[in-house]
């Protein structure tokens, strides 16, 4: 390990630790040691942590095929400075400021991430804004830009765009040059929404969402529809696409079972397909357009919204104000 003579071996750091599945009070804040250094991996120390429906789900026992044994600590994208470096790692030395995506470990003073999972933070960005941007903007930048390939000329529907996935959906589309439609459920969002580029918004608790798009489009439908509801939103969404439409699913979060028709897509002529962000970041390329995200971030091109930004110790309070779909954009913990 090349740390000028630190050792992670007997650091002890103060951590969120989940030791049974449940509601917001089992997220305990405890002294424990640092995680281990892998020759491939640094060791980080943590200057903030951002929070996701995915830690909620993790901590609730909810995550499926994905759920981690207990102990555990969630956390999936953290900032901060590097401690020290593995034997093996060449891309990254000890005080480089760097954002990373990890498995799990990141409510932690500490986090021991992958070098190739790594990437450096712009002087432009603070720890807070640069922990806003793997899971989020990564997950709307593959479904939009790689899986759909939106292109500028197209119309493009952001379902639940007061989501952290939906903020940065809106922007990448906009991004791209793309005509975007937004819903949320509340004017304020919505108001946001446009200003981050959404041309046309609607309110989805007093307007019917499809109508309203038939309407704006003139009854042509919509090239692309980046979705997370799932359940009778998803069904909806499919029959707004235009012929050669897609839509990308990027989670359930109204859990609401149904069935899809095959007929519905062939007659239509569109496509339907799911995105798993770990299964994208495993693939050649991955740590190349991490990097060409952070650095659209840096230059403001793409912005990291933050709703709040709360001590580690409070990580209950973060996961209660997602929970309550009280944020617009990032909740962030700082160690």
């Amino acid at each position: 390990m090349r740390a000028e003579g630190e050792k992670s071996d007997g650091f002890r750091m103060k951590a969120i630790v989940i030791e049974e599945f449940g509601g917001p009070e089992v997220l305990r804040y405890r002294d424990v040691p640092a995680p281990p250094l892998s020759p491939a991996s640094i060791l980080v120390e943590v200057r903030a942590v951002g929070v996701n429906r995915g830690d909620v789900q993790q901590r609730a026992g909810e995550a499926g095929d994905e759920q981690l044994p207990l102990p555990l600590i969630v956390g999936w994208e953290v900032a901060g400075v590097v401690k020290a470096v593995g034997d093996l790692v060449q891309n990254v030395r000890q005080g480089d400021r760097v954002v990373a995506i990890m498995p799990s470990g990141g409510y932690a003073e500490l986090a021991a991430p992958i070098a190739q999972a790594v990437v450096p933070i712009p002087q432009s960005l603070s720890f807070e804004e640069a922990a806003g941007i793997p899971i989020v903007f990564m997950t709307a930048w593959f479904a939009l830009v790689k899986k759909a390939a939106l292109r500028a000329s197209e119309t493009a529907l952001i379902q639940a765009a007061g989501s952290g996935v939906g903020m940065a959906g809106v922007q990448v589309a906009k991004h791209v040059g793309a005509r975007v439609i937004a819903t949320a459920g509340s004017d304020e969002k919505l108001a946001r929404s446009r200003e981050l580029g959404a041309g046309e918004t609607i309110n989805y608790r007093t307007t019917d969402f499809a109508e309203a798009v038939t309407a704006i489009t003139g009854g042509r439908g919509v090239d692309v529809v980046l979705e997370s509801v799932g359940g009778q939103t998803l069904i909806r969404s499919i029959e707004l696409l235009a012929s050669g439409g897609r839509l990308v699913s990027v989670g359930n979060s109204s859990k609401e079972p149904v069935s899809i028709d095959a007929a519905l897509l062939v007659e239509r002529d569109v496509s339907l397909s799911g995105l798993y962000l770990g299964s994208e970041l495993l693939k050649s390329g991955a740590i190349e357009e991490f990097q060409k995200v952070v650095d659209l971030c840096g230059r403001g091109e793409l912005k990291v919204i933050i709703e709040r930004v709360l001590p580690l110790s409070e990580a209950a309070a973060a996961h209660g104000i997602l929970a309550d779909r009280a944020n617009f954009g990032k909740v962030i913990l700082k160690p």
